[in-house]
């Protein structure tokens, strides 16, 4: 038997992070598993699988699990997560910020085109007014978008490399 302490090679080293949902649910599983080995008893079980959910850093999670031997990472197939959450990776808000970002301000660009056509074809001053409002739009989601798209480029360089979960 080994006396070194469980720490997940995922848990080190980032402690100050926040914790991810994967993350959360992979320290649930390794609890799950010290309790079907008989090292947590049903109320420790539950008070520690409460905290992991309540976890927000990796620091949280990794003292829920630093008494527990090293063993107990070989978790029994089906006590992990193993739905689409597990498998695929959440898509970053940022991103779909970004998308959104972009697709408002080219409709707000094929709306500029439209009130200047419009305004063109009437000789009224209104639609042209309008136009200079919609352009501003667009210029101001298109900026939005371009700094969302930005963070989540320096956001995804400063992530740690991405460590394989239990198979």
């Amino acid at each position: 038997m080994t006396t070194e302490r469980h720490d997940e090679p995922t848990l080190k080293g980032r402690g100050h992070l926040r914790a991810a949902h994967v993350d959360r649910e992979r320290v649930v599983a390794v609890l799950k598993a010290a309790f079907v080995q008989g090292r947590l008893d049903k109320d420790e079980l539950d008070a520690r699988v409460g905290q992991a959910l309540a976890a927000r850093t990796y620091a949280d999670l990794a003292a829920l699990t630093a008494d527990l031997p090293a063993g107990i990472a070989d978790i029994p197939p089906g006590l992990v997560a193993t739905g689409t959450a597990a498998a695929e990776p959440a898509r970053a808000p940022a991103g779909t910020a970004a998308r959104a970002a972009f697709a408002r301000a080219g409709v707000f660009l094929l709306l500029t085109v439209a009130l200047v056509e419009g305004a063109f074809l009437t000789g009224s001053g209104g639609f042209l007014l309008l136009a200079i409002y919609a352009f501003t739009a667009s210029s101001a989601c298109f900026g939005y978008g371009a700094v969302q798209a930005r963070h989540q480029r320096r956001a995804r360089r400063s992530l740690p490399p991405a460590v394989p979960g239990p198979a």
